[in-house]
């Protein structure tokens, strides 16, 4: 056995100079080629070379390897809802898959390490899992070729993840793989619903997390996004495809650079510009240069919206672009997110320079958006969170009176007024996550116009619920050219009821395990709700409506609420609050909560500190 393991790490590295068709052929017939070569082999140059690799054997009393429950543990908590993310970590090109677990081992052995080794193994299951979707939704391509295109964000990582999946895919049969280079989230999931698209698409991405981070995220044509049941599917089958080559004992063959291998590259950012132009047109009523006058501040990050200016500048308006190239190392300073503060100040300031009518920012993937618009008295406000949500429903209360306006659980009181008393919308607010919203919206049916997140996260009906940081900027952008250009859109939105007072705070469980966080929400929670019950807490009123953690409103109709949520994926539990006053905020809501949080019988569990921090600032 020990012969055999190393005559396939040999024959891996000898692959490394065949092409990839070639690969696909001659990986299939490996173990058995290689299994007749052992058996042949001289017995004394068999004991020659045994005795100068000999090693300790992996295996335990089990006889079960332990670099094989390393490299499983490596991918166990990659699920991120409906995407996959975790932390780069790269791995020899050459060896066997215990050269691979004593990297990740190196690394902590910790359950969120995205290599090169789990994506290919994920590329495998993807490919498996469209040509079934494709088989059994379409019985008459039954064993036909099917097509799956990949792209990446600009991250320096990215291109290595893309070989290893399409590499991966490659080992299906039936299965053609393109890669595209860089691109955005929408304009890989675009690239699945038009005419002639693919059946499959991936985007590698970590969106606004940090550069050493990096994820996937994907797509079927015909239903758009992985659900978070078939992410968990995906897994499972990655499982499988490790185990397979946990025994042939060789890493699977990939690139190691910024080579990657497919069967063609193609373009798609050219057509999806094409898209969002025609879009800019209809929604400016007209044709050609719909945007002539408009000076526009157009912040990317050095992500990969960089394209939206040229489709700007396409149609007439004067574009100052900040940070346009795409560059994975984002020598910036930070990620590109429209909730970053000091993405919204750099936008504020270059508005402010070059007096312009609005400032677009995008996050890395160019699938959440934000803004900065003229306040009218010469100065720039954020168009963000509740603001952003107000202003698109705005459009939609024009187009559909009475329609519904779908987001997540941490919207303000102030909105739903908005929405509900202002504009005579429906406002149904439902669990935080960009899937779970979209979801939510689709099932409501067709008076659902919109489903969006505080983040930024937005999909629109009329988009095919696409979640579009650039559609979004169409939106938007189209409304101010509409709206006489040069005029406030804060105007429209200037009867929403804001809190002056807003805070996001996160406590950590100490031991950062999940059963302890949900344990110590539960009882949190109860502890909460037996305080009400007994009047120890003056105007903690329970939203009864609330349909995600415990939302308290505080002072009758003031506005003012918390709320207690328990993070899906990280040993966390997020406080949201938004009170009148520093005072409000201290006396009703942070100290009660404090002394709840320590007199509870999960006191050493957990880490109170920015709950302590927060009531010092006051």
């Amino acid at each position: 056995m020990k012969l055999l393991q190393i005559l396939l790490v040999l024959f891996g590295t000898l692959t490394r100079s065949v092409s990839s068709f070639q690969l696909q052929a001659i990986s299939k017939r490996s173990s058995f080629a290689l299994l007749s070569i052992a058996k042949d082999a001289n017995s004394e140059i068999k004991s020659n070379f045994l005795q100068q690799i000999d090693q300790p054997s992996e295996c335990d009393n089990l006889n079960t390897p332990p670099s094989l429950s390393i490299l499983l543990q490596s991918i166990s908590s990659l699920a991120n809802g409906s995407d996959i993310r975790g932390k780069f970590l790269d791995h020899p090109r050459v060896g066997s898959m215990a050269s691979v677990a004593h990297v990740i081992k190196g690394e902590g052995g910790g359950g969120d390490l995205l290599t090169p080794l789990a994506t290919y193994c994920m590329g495998q299951a993807f490919g498996s899992l469209v040509k079934q979707i494709v088989y059994e939704n379409q019985t008459e391509r039954k064993d036909s070729t099917i097509t799956i295109c990949i792209g990446t964000d600009p991250r320096n990582h990215g291109p290595i993840l893309a070989d290893a999946f399409c590499r991966g895919c490659m080992e299906e049969s039936n299965v053609k793989v393109l890669y595209t280079g860089l691109a955005s989230t929408p304009a890989m999931a675009h690239a699945c619903r038009s005419s002639g698209g693919f059946d499959g698409s991936v985007m590698v991405t970590a969106s606004h997390l940090p550069k050493e981070k990096n994820g996937l995220k994907f797509y079927v044509r015909g239903q758009g996004g992985f659900t978070k049941e078939q992410v968990q599917q995906l897994l499972g089958l990655t499982t499988k495809k490790i185990n397979e080559w946990q025994n042939l004992g060789i890493v699977p063959t990939t690139s190691g650079g910024g080579a990657v291998c497919s069967y063609e590259r193609v373009d798609i950012l050219t057509g999806y510009a094409e898209s969002l132009k025609d879009a800019l047109c209809k929604e400016c009523r007209g044709e050609g240069s719909v945007l002539s006058g408009l000076k526009i501040v157009l912040n990317t990050g050095h992500g990969s919206g960089g394209f939206f200016a040229s489709v700007l500048q396409d149609l007439g308006a004067q574009v100052t672009a900040m940070h346009q190239e795409p560059n994975g190392d984002f020598p910036q300073g930070w990620v590109p997110n429209p909730e970053n503060p000091a993405m919204v100040e750099s936008t504020l300031k270059a508005c402010e320079d070059v007096q312009a009518d609005i400032g677009v920012m995008f996050d890395t993937d160019a699938d959440r958006a934000g803004f900065v618009l003229p306040d009218g008295t010469g100065n720039y406000q954020p168009l963000n969170r509740n603001r952003l949500i107000a202003l698109l429903s705005v459009i939609f209360a024009e187009s559909n009176p009475g329609c519904t306006i779908v987001t997540d659980s941490v919207t303000s009181e102030g909105l739903a007024w908005f929405l509900e008393k202002t504009l005579a919308l429906h406002h149904y607010r439902y669990i935080k996550g960009y899937a779970n919203v979209i979801n939510k919206a689709k099932e409501l049916g067709p008076k659902a116009e919109m489903a969006i997140e505080t983040s930024g996260h937005c999909a629109m009906k009329e988009n095919d619920y696409l979640d579009d940081g650039t559609y979004t900027a169409v939106k938007v952008i189209g409304l101010l050219a509409r709206n006489n250009k040069h005029s406030s859109l804060l105007n429209l939105i200037e009867d929403l009821s804001e809190m002056p007072i807003e805070h996001e705070l996160r406590f950590q469980v100490k031991d950062e395990s999940l059963k302890t966080t949900k344990s110590v929400f539960d009882q949190l929670c109860q502890q909460v709700l037996k305080h009400i019950k007994d009047n120890k807490i003056n105007d903690w009123v329970v939203d009864e409506e609330n349909m995600e953690g415990l939302r308290i409103r505080i002072g009758g109709k003031s506005g003012a609420f918390l709320m207690l949520r328990q993070s899906l994926h990280d040993p966390v539990l997020s406080l949201q609050v938004e009170s009148e006053s520093s005072e409000q905020a201290e006396e009703c809501i942070l100290q009660p909560l404090l002394e709840i949080v320590t007199s509870g019988p999960f006191q050493d569990q957990l880490d109170c500190t920015a709950l302590q921090e927060a009531i010092k600032q006051q």
